[in-house]
């Protein structure tokens, strides 16, 4: 008996549970009237308001220190006149107006601009009608020929080697206005270019650079952009002590009447502050164009460069930086391309810089091989970006001194904010690398011993503190 009592509540447990779970289940399940949770989805079913509504953000945006940017002032300056603004100013913006406003505020502005058109067989507006002249007529290093120096030099070039990063010696003999050799896609001959581009102040930094090698890059700016879109050029000397950079520099660049200009930082400020710096001396140019101190532009590199911003002011353009020899003075384009020297700018987990080639399917969508392409990261070094977005953008983030970090802190602002970064095949700017054994130039005491890893540093934090708040 006792043994059949045992096994009915046994049997009653088991049957009691099982209605439970029968209960349960028909409470969680959807009724007739409800949509099918694993059906296709009908968009019209969902709500029409403000994005603002819908993509909330779980927590509260972030507070950065630093300075404030006014947005609602740049929103107003650029198309958001007709919106009038808020009828208490002393009221706090609710979360729906701060999304509201970091969605408008980089709303980019088209110029009345005609986009480049490729005509094959026809040449392109910008292009010279006939060969460049030669610096020196069968110079040292024309065409960008090696130019090697025989044994007797050697001393004398490693020296200047410790001191300037480069074989100076051959680069004191070569014209500062010599010619290049022509490197560029067949294809970028034939652009044609609207004639009403924008303006630009090409900046330039430099700290201790040696003569030659700092005054071809103004020369070949002067010498191969178009007059009447050169606003200035702008020299900042980043508290140099070298003698032939004092007076003999100021003296030097009078021969072009104030189109070059020179400001002279107080202490050493850093290549990226230096840049900062430039941003707010350059108040001629519609664009600012970054070149390093030891540079060549190349031939129509103006008119590709500054095109793509003319169409959208959010966009930042930058040139193929070729390969200078700072032995010789040859002019190669950089490897890790495709087959056409193409490659996005990209970084790996411990942030080294990487040029990876694009792909066979990123190819497969381009109508021509040399038109501008998209790209994560830059360089750093050579780029250019409408002066106005530089500044809505809060210039280079105060936190990076000397150098280092910077190219990856202005390629996160650029595409965080609304903007794109595009490469452009058809601008080209040679580049000389340092040489082992340069002595490189030792830090102010003010910063420390380590410069490159505060701006790593800064550049993670603002990772951390910015990731995804922009797109």
């Amino acid at each position: 008996m006792r043994l059949k009592v045992g096994f009915i509540l046994r049997s009653l447990l088991v049957i009691g549970t099982f209605l439970g779970l029968v209960v349960l289940w028909s409470s969680l399940s959807p009724g007739s009237s409800d949509e099918n949770p694993f059906g296709k989805r009908d968009d019209s079913l969902l709500a029409k308001g403000d994005l603002a509504d819908q993509f909330k953000p779980v927590v509260p945006w972030p507070h950065v220190e630093g300075v404030e940017v006014d947005l609602n002032s740049i929103r107003l300056k650029h198309g958001g006149a007709n919106h009038p603004p808020n009828a208490d100013q002393h009221q706090q913006p609710n979360q729906k107006q701060v999304i509201q406003q970091q969605y408008v505020t980089f709303r980019p502005n088209s110029h009345n601009y005609n986009a480049p058109v490729l005509k094959k067989g026809m040449l392109g507006n910008f292009e010279p009608k006939e060969p460049e002249p030669q610096g020196v007529p069968a110079g040292p290093g024309e065409g960008a020929k090696p130019f090697v120096l025989g044994p007797e030099y050697k001393d004398a070039i490693q020296t200047s080697i410790k001191e300037f990063g480069f074989n100076m010696v051959a680069s004191d003999m070569i014209s500062l206005d010599r010619s290049i050799s022509d490197i560029r896609h067949e294809e970028c001959k034939y652009w044609h270019y609207d004639d009403r581009l924008l303006t630009s102040s090409v900046i330039i930094v430099f700290h201790n650079e040696g003569w030659s090698t700092l005054m071809r890059t103004v020369h070949s700016v002067i010498k191969r952009t178009p007059r009447q879109f050169l606003a200035e050029i702008v020299m900042i000397d980043d508290f140099s002590n070298k003698v032939h950079l004092k007076e003999r520099l100021e003296e030097y660049i009078k021969q072009w009447n104030g189109l070059v200009k020179l400001f002279r930082n107080e202490k050493r400020e850093g290549l990226i502050q230096a840049r900062s710096i430039g941003a707010k001396k350059a108040t001629k140019g519609q664009v600012l164009i970054y070149l390093d101190a030891h540079c060549e532009v190349a031939i129509n590199w103006y008119a590709p460069l500054v095109a793509p911003i003319a169409e959208d002011r959010t966009v930042c353009t930058v040139p193929l930086i070729d390969y200078i020899d700072g032995n010789e003075y040859t002019m190669e384009p950089q490897q890790g391309g495709d087959e056409d020297g193409l490659a996005r700018g990209a970084w790996d987990w411990s942030l080294l810089w990487k040029r990876v080639p694009l792909s066979q399917k990123e190819k497969a969508k381009r109508q021509y091989t040399t038109l501008p392409y998209r790209s994560p990261a830059m360089a750093g070094g050579l780029f250019a970006i409408e002066r106005e977005f530089f500044f809505e953008m809060g210039l280079y983030d105060p936190g990076l001194q000397i150098w280092g970090g910077e190219n990856f802190e202005i390629s996160y602002k650029i595409w965080q904010c609304g903007g794109k970064l595009l490469f452009i095949p058809c601008s080209r700017v040679g580049h000389i690398y340092r040489l082992q054994g340069w002595q490189g130039n030792p830090p102010p005491a003010h910063v420390g011993s380590s410069p490159t890893l505060k701006g790593g540093t800064s550049m993670q934090e603002f990772q951390m503190v910015h990731g995804g708040n922009c797109l």
